[in-house]
């Protein structure tokens, strides 16, 4: 099992927690080491956003405790009636800590005499908020996440693999001849997860710079440039799923004729989708450079002389056409190709927009 520091710092705020309640004879000490707990968040953001809710969620409790304490005594009665309406308060304003914390204040309030309610809640209350802001203090201090190294190496990865992918269908496509066309399902998924990681720091990354340093306009047109990125990822796999979709249906037809030998203007064809890979490869190392590295690079014209090299050869093609068989080749051909053209071009777009902002 891997310790990570935020574990390691959930068990030295619990410890430091523990150690203040103690000396300083607050109890139930108990509840303070629970606070610290769920407060001690991946991220500095999310610490503070926890704590916050904790906060209004234990003052919501306590302070219902206290008036139905005090109004109606402390009986089991009360008791299961403040827990129904502090549920309800809970999903009437969306807290998004847990509403347990705020229900066992309250509780803990009317499960004494009278003349403790008042001694209790602010027992309780102590103890809950140094939990919180050891935890709070302990994230900032002692190892604080950071989460833009982690962020750019895990896009990076992420851009790599999803050209990868995407170059390695156009590659299956365009190799297809007599086996049964591989998936590649392990890749499909490890580079569906590369982007869902990418865009979850991203998140953690833009919320800590939010908190650190809000409104700094290089730091939104960075973040801004980065979601992009990751889009145009999430798509560059996406079209490969859609390419992927295409070889059984192909295999199955090939295998119905008999697999017949690829003729050679069909080839033709092949090789220049293949080719089309390229300079898709050069434009994405162009914008890891640009985007993660800070270094720059030179833009590229969107040129149409790749499509009308595509569009010659096909002509040539159709005109040895007979039978309908060549209809699906034909529309498979154009659905890989819109692929690889979109790939291309939107690659091209993002690298200029990228450069315009002087990353």
């Amino acid at each position: 099992m891997k310790i990570g520091a935020r574990i390691i710092k959930t068990g030295i705020a619990v410890t430091i927690t523990m150690f203040i309640c103690k000396m300083l004879n607050l109890e139930p000490a108990f509840f303070g080491a629970v606070s610290a707990v769920i407060n001690m968040q991946p991220s500095i953001f999310l610490s503070v956003k926890t704590a916050k809710d904790q906060i209004l969620v234990h003052i919501l409790g306590v302070t219902t405790g206290l008036a139905f304490g005090y109004l109606f005594g402390g009986n089991p009665i009360v008791m299961g009636l403040i827990t129904i309406l502090l549920i309800s308060l809970h999903i009437r304003f969306n807290f998004q800590s847990s509403i347990t914390m705020g229900i066992i204040a309250a509780l803990f309030v009317l499960s004494s005499s009278a003349e403790q309610f008042i001694p209790h809640a602010l027992t309780r209350s102590s103890v809950i908020f140094i939990g919180l802001s050891v935890a709070m203090l302990i994230n900032i201090i002692l190892w604080p996440p950071r989460y833009q190294q982690q962020f750019k190496e895990k896009l990076e990865e992420s851009n790599k693999q999803a050209v990868l992918y995407f170059c390695q269908a156009i590659q299956d496509y365009v190799e297809l001849g007599n086996s049964k066309p591989p998936l590649h399902l392990e890749q499909k998924k490890k580079v569906h997860k590369l982007n869902k990681e990418s865009r979850k720091l991203l998140e953690f990354l833009s919320r800590e710079g939010d908190l650190l340093n809000p409104g700094a306009p290089e730091q939104l047109n960075w973040f801004a440039i980065a979601e992009k990125f990751i889009d145009y990822n999430q798509s560059l796999i996406g079209k490969a799923d859609r390419i992927y979709e295409l070889l059984p249906a192909r295999f199955d037809r090939r295998l119905q004729s008999g697999l017949p030998p690829i003729k050679p203007e069909f080839k033709i064809i092949l090789e220049i989708l293949a080719s089309g890979c390229t300079t898709i490869i050069r434009v994405n190392s162009k914008l890891r450079s640009v985007i993660i590295d800070g270094r720059p690079a030179e833009t590229e014209e969107i040129s149409e002389d790749y499509w009308e090299k595509l569009t010659q050869a096909i002509e040539q093609w159709q005109s040895k056409l007979t039978g309908s068989y060549y209809l699906h080749p034909l529309l498979d051909v154009a659905v890989t190709a819109n692929e690889i053209k979109w790939a291309s071009r939107q690659g091209k777009k993002l690298l200029y927009e990228s450069t315009a902002n002087n990353l």
